[in-house]
């Protein structure tokens, strides 16, 4: 566990304070919301839709933010899954919880934990697509990451939350 002292030291020798992660489904709705809560409060936050311009910098540009962030925000919704990019960066996330013990804090935005740490509803539909494309190791680390981040004490935010 960091300890406040630890995480003061971080946000000295980081670039950004919050990376945060959603799949494009729920920006507009609850993202835009957060990045300008986050901002006003002077918290320094990576939100590659404000911060990437040019969509070539791809992986290595976000690879990049991801390791200079203190934390990591992940808003989880129903179609994070669809998108084998959200789940990249899911696993990503994840190695940097493990290797560097970053802060990785999940926002369960309409989607119940246990739904998500397990695969179910409209994720296993999701991983049924990704099957006919991927192969089984990158489905496998992306399931193992699904389910450490499912695991992990974060904020829910149920149905029809505007």
């Amino acid at each position: 566990m960091m300890k406040s002292s630890d995480v003061s030291d971080l946000r000295s020798r980081l670039k950004w304070d919050v990376f945060l992660s959603f799949q494009r489904d729920t920006r507009h709705k609850f993202t835009d919301r957060l990045y300008e809560v986050l901002v006003k409060e002077q918290v320094r936050v990576w939100n590659d839709d404000v911060e990437r311009e040019n969509d070539e910098l791809g992986a290595s540009l976000l690879e990049e933010a991801m390791e200079d962030s203190v934390a990591l925000v992940v808003v989880l919704s129903p179609n994070y899954a669809k998108s084998h990019r959200c789940l990249e960066e899911l696993a990503k996330i994840c190695h940097l919880k493990t290797s560097l013990g970053r802060l990785v804090l999940p926002i369960f935005y309409e989607v119940e934990p246990w739904i998500f740490r397990k695969q179910k509803g409209p994720f296993e539909m999701d991983f049924k697509e990704h099957s006919k494309r991927f192969s089984e190791e990158k489905i496998q680390r992306w399931r193992k990451a699904m389910n450490l981040v499912g695991n992990i004490s974060g904020f829910v935010f149920r149905y029809g939350f505007q």
